[in-house]
């Protein structure tokens, strides 16, 4: 196993952050943006063009959460996305989706030339690769659907990657990011605009009487509207859309190519499974290769190591040196595959659900947001497709709950007394599922496995060393406090119900481990 700590993103490390400082007063402005990522900061640079007065709050850093520890791919193919769109929601669906993105992702490259930072989006062309025969039709669908769609689509066998394929999807004149390099700069540009730009500045609440407010911690801000750009509905706006989201994860690494090694020629994502999605990052250094993959991770009570799985299959494919920066990342999907961008509620808007493809769906996202709250018909023809209050097919929680659950019936003395350092299970005991971690210094940590947000068990992220909800993406410390919303309270203390199992276990542990 790689010795690297996880979380360490490239795109965090090599890009420092801009302080802004914390909301400490009340404000009034015309609109409250939640949420610093890119999709904040696009909202926020569409609406300030528009002449509108903006404030933006963050939870964290701006262009830190998500948004820092995407796979930074800038592009209109999502995947096997058009041949579905076009079969479950019409061609007409199809075609306003994909000129959403073409448009956004545009709008996004001249951005990043009126900030003087166009090294930040590099052209590419982008592939959806299969390597088994019996894949060939799907990818010629797809690439038929996608140019009926009006997109640069066709299929091609000539797939730029040093090992054998049977063809791809391309998409031409697409792009990687480098996404902090972008949106660092345009935070800056926007709080010398006007914007006010508040980070470590949680919305706790977002409520409306004659205006809307939204409190943190410190201060309010009162305005017209509030748009909603977390990662998730938060502060109770958009409670009512959990059932119609569900969650997942993925994890990326960053390995340096060889002198002379083959690089893949384009951003990539396989056809089959398990999903591997390629792109280099260009560097002073020299040319990293970047895996990435999605995880759902089935039973608690295994410790798998994700990144490995993912060094392992780039050191067999390519020609690479040991990996400087793995990390993992979650995002939103909706049951049809379409974000949730617009309005619910009179001056309350939301974007969500972006299904792993927000970096250019914020930009979709900024121009609805600003067509709707300061007039415009750029969007008219697209923004339907993304319409929140759309007919959709309830995503069955219970089920994603369930599945995690495996094992959770063993004996509990027994698999706790199994547990070394550093090693977490789910188990079931006096009635109660529990979450228990043991820590380095042997000691149990016992919260309840029952996620605080809409009941879903937790499972335990190795790499992260966290407690995460597969329905909804909350994520909590080993203790149970909050880490990542949507939850708001932490996991309750349990440590109850396994008294007097603490000392007997240290013990145990202590011999398993030979020490």
């Amino acid at each position: 196993m790689s010795p690297l700590t996880a979380g360490n993103s490239y795109w965090m490390e090599s890009v420092a952050p801009t302080p802004h400082p914390e909301l400490t007063e009340d404000l009034d402005v015309d609109v409250c943006i939640v949420g610093g990522g890119i999709t904040g900061l696009l909202c926020a640079f569409e609406l300030s063009e528009a002449g509108q007065r903006v404030a933006v709050l963050e939870r964290r850093r701006v262009a830190s959460s998500v948004t820092g520890h995407s796979t930074a791919k800038l592009t209109s193919q999502h995947g096997m996305r058009y041949l579905r769109l076009t079969r479950e929601r019409g061609a007409d669906v199809a075609r306003a989706y994909g000129r959403a993105n073409q448009e956004a992702l545009r709008r996004i490259q001249r951005i990043a030339s009126e900030l003087g930072v166009d090294d930040a989006v590099q052209a590419r062309d982008a592939y959806v690769y299969g390597t088994d025969p019996d894949s060939v039709d799907a990818l010629r669908a797809e690439a038929e659907a996608a140019a009926d769609a009006g997109l640069p689509a066709s299929f091609t066998t000539d797939v730029p990657v040093p090992f054998p394929t049977v063809g791809a999807v391309r998409f031409a004149d697409q792009a990687q990011l480098h996404p902090r390099r972008l949106l660092v700069p345009l935070a800056d540009a926007l709080a010398a605009r006007g914007v006010r730009i508040f980070e470590s500045s949680r919305a706790k609440s977002i409520g409306r009487d004659d205006r809307w407010t939204v409190t943190s911690e410190k201060g309010s801000v009162r305005s017209d509207s509030v748009v909603v750009a977390a990662l998730t509905p938060t502060a109770g706006a958009g409670d009512e859309l959990w059932e119609r989201l569900y969650c997942h994860q993925g994890f990326a690494v960053a390995l340096p190519l060889r002198d002379g090694a083959s690089a893949p020629g384009g951003v990539l994502i396989s056809y089959e499974r398990p999903m591997r999605s390629l792109r280099t990052i260009e560097r002073p250094e020299g040319t990293m290769l970047q895996v990435g993959g999605a995880a759902y991770v089935e039973d608690p009570n295994t410790g798998a190591e994700p990144y490995d799985d993912l060094e392992a299959w780039a050191r067999e494919h390519f020609d690479v040196g040991a990996a400087q920066y793995r990390w993992t990342t979650q995002d939103d999907s909706t049951s049809d595959g379409v974000p949730l961008i617009g309005a619910l509620d009179d001056g309350l808007y939301i974007a969500t659900g972006f299904g792993g493809w927000g970096l250019t769906t914020a930009g979709v996202a900024a121009a609805i947001v600003r067509d709707l709250i300061a007039g415009g018909g750029t969007s008219d023809d697209y923004r339907w497709v993304f319409d929140p209050g759309r007919t959709l097919a309830p995503v069955d929680s219970a089920l994603i709950s369930a599945r995690t659950s495996s094992g959770t019936d063993r004996d509990a003395n027994d698999i706790v007394r199994a547990l070394k350092a550093g090693e977490a299970a789910v188990v079931r005991s006096g009635g109660e599922q529990l979450a228990v971690h043991r820590g380095e210094d042997g000691e149990l940590q016992v919260v309840s496995a029952v996620c605080t947000h809409a009941g879903c068990i937790v499972l335990w992220d190795h790499a992260q060393s966290e407690w995460g909800c597969p329905c909804h993406g909350s994520r909590f410390a080993p203790d149970g406090a909050v880490v990542h919303g949507p939850a708001e309270a932490p996991l309750q203390d349990l440590r109850h119900l396994l008294a007097g199992e603490g000392t007997d276990e240290r013990s145990a542990a202590g011999q398993d481990s030979g020490s």
